[in-house]
């Protein structure tokens, strides 16, 4: 008479712990090799989104600008000067030092002289062309706050044209000069 096999515990896993373990790992194989393939179209997208928000943003600063140069005879010398006062309020009305043409996004009352600010992945700053208090013109800058952040520069001038250069991020705004001597973008 035959007797049933006996299982030997020292033997090791069953059939179905082991395909367990193997379909674990072949899971945890796939999902590192979808990672590493879709993180570069991933950091495109975002580095995209963050340009095609700072374009919105210079177009917004140069409309902000013609409205300001409408009211005022002259051009905003700083960011701070198209947005809001402090505490980020409009109740006094516009006045040259906060006009409140622009949001507080990037026209924060902290936003003036040499001070950068940051929006979306992109730093911005808006220099006035002044000479005895009178600005005839205007610079915006805008540049990714790291490489990560985007990979173009872009700038625009009271011409309202448009400009942009690949280059690593820009730790100085661009002069007017700097900015004309750029090729204007082709339907940005």
């Amino acid at each position: 008479m035959n007797t049933p096999p006996t299982r030997n515990p020292e033997r090791g896993l069953s059939k179905v712990a082991t395909m367990i373990f193997v379909s674990v790992g072949v899971i945890i194989v796939l999902s590192f090799i979808a990672a590493r393939l879709l993180t570069p179209n991933l950091n495109k997208a975002r580095m995209a989104a963050s340009e095609s928000s700072a374009l919105a943003s210079v177009r917004n600063v140069n409309l902000g600008e013609i409205t300001y140069f409408s009211s005022f005879n002259d051009y905003a010398s700083d960011l701070a000067s198209l947005g809001p006062g402090p505490g980020v309020k409009c109740a006094e009305g516009s006045t040259p030092a906060h006009a409140c043409i622009i949001g507080p996004e990037i026209a924060k009352p902290a936003c003036t002289g040499t001070n950068w600010c940051a929006q979306s992945g992109y730093k911005f700053m808006l220099q006035g062309v002044c000479v005895n208090g009178k600005c005839a013109d205007y610079v915006i800058t805008a540049t990714p706050v790291d490489a990560l952040s985007g990979t173009r520069n872009f700038c625009s001038t009271n011409d309202t044209v448009l400009r942009s250069e690949t280059a690593a991020p820009k730790s100085a705004p661009f002069s007017p000069e700097e900015c004309h001597a750029l090729a204007a973008m082709q339907n940005p």
